[in-house]
């Protein structure tokens, strides 16, 4: 359809890896460059030329009906004398139909490999009778609205969690900055050449330190590191305004981060380790940080170590703060357990498909 300059078009995306479609800002048919949109109906398959190789691929929901696409994202009706739409919503998730387009995509460096048309319809799928579709189509929907249904169930206990993290330290009225409770304290050692060093880095948002590959000292540009001990409290000075941030635990123990990661012995007599270890995953200290920035742009601000430790934060007596770490580590117990098996209830997803589209089924 031609785009009108006075009119207004509301406009649709696609996630990859067949997460379906999202709904993109309307715009002013003066704000785009396309002369013509591609409007979406219900039922359709619809894809994107420049991501499909990544399974940005969606079958069109009511509520995307109407939704406009450029001409950058093809669409087909389903054949229904030969193909049932429930069937084919499975098929467009199945991650082997992913990888079959990566392999026909054209164009140079993967983000720039195009599905056209012709490789995309040229794509060999398993498409047994209407009636074994259906029949498979059956299974699926049931078993996979089972899983959708344990993973939203787990994404509401994940948020319940956190509500109850900020309902323990939200009211404690005892605020002091982390210079009460965090000593500097760095065990810098002298990169030798020809050693070997097992080095880490911090995940964002509170989530914990993790290994990185065993550098040589001959590959490492810094000339030395700093060893963390367990306990210990450390931060990325580049990326602590998006909360990374954590407390050391033992199977860290030796292992090595760069100068850029500060590192801080817990006072015993202000503040226990336990609690400063959930202080560093809650998001209201992360929060905080994100104004203590400096440099230009979000991905350039740095938190340097005056400016963490002005940061007030809840800290109430020893006897408080053994209590609600109590609480809050049942909590997190719960919570991982829970992460994990959901870990291994989306796995199962290209497994039953894998499954339903060799006919294991």
């Amino acid at each position: 359809m031609k785009v009108f300059e006075d009119e207004q078009y509301d406009t649709a995306g696609i996630y990859s890896y067949a997460r379906g479609l999202f709904r993109r800002p309307t715009i002013e048919g003066t704000e785009t460059k396309y002369r013509q949109f591609n409007k979406l109906r219900q039922g359709q398959i619809v894809y994107s030329k420049l991501f499909g190789w990544e399974g940005a691929i969606a079958y069109v929901t009511p509520e995307f009906d109407g939704l406009h696409v450029s001409h950058e994202f093809p669409t087909y009706e389903i054949n229904e004398d030969r193909a049932d739409p429930r069937y084919m919503r499975h098929i467009i998730a199945w991650p082997t139909f992913h990888a079959s387009l990566n392999k026909g995509a054209s164009g140079m460096g993967s983000r720039r490999q195009r599905v056209n048309p012709e490789r995309f319809l040229g794509s060999n799928i398993p498409l047994p009778g209407l009636e074994e579709q259906r029949r498979v189509a059956d299974k699926l929907d049931t078993t996979m609205s089972r899983i959708t249904q344990f993973a939203t169930l787990r994404e509401h206990s994940s948020q319940l969690a956190q509500q109850h993290k900020d309902s323990l330290l939200r009211p404690i009225e005892e605020l002091a900055p982390l210079s009460a409770a965090l000593r500097p304290s760095s065990d810098f050692v002298d990169v030798a050449p020809d050693e070997d060093y097992r080095t880490a880095g911090i995940l964002n948002r509170g989530r914990g330190l993790f290994h990185r590959p065993v550098t040589s000292g001959s590959d490492t540009k810094y000339p030395r590191y700093n060893r963390l001990h367990e306990g210990q409290f450390v931060y990325s000075k580049l990326f602590g305004w998006e909360g990374s941030l954590a407390v050391v635990p033992a199977e860290f123990e030796g292992v090595h981060v760069s100068h850029e990661f500060p590192t801080f012995d817990i006072d015993p007599s202000v503040a226990e380790v336990e609690y400063m270890s959930h202080l560093a995953r809650w998001p209201r200290l992360h929060d905080a940080l994100k104004d203590k920035g400096t440099g230009m742009g979000s991905r350039r601000q740095r938190v340097n170590v005056d400016r963490l430790l002005a940061t007030r934060v809840p800290l109430p007596s020893l006897a408080e703060q053994r209590r609600v770490a109590r609480q809050l580590s049942m909590v997190r117990q719960t919570t991982e357990a829970g992460a994990e098996q959901l870990a291994q209830v989306a796995a199962l997803r290209p497994a039953l498909l894998n499954a339903a589209f060799s006919g294991q089924l």
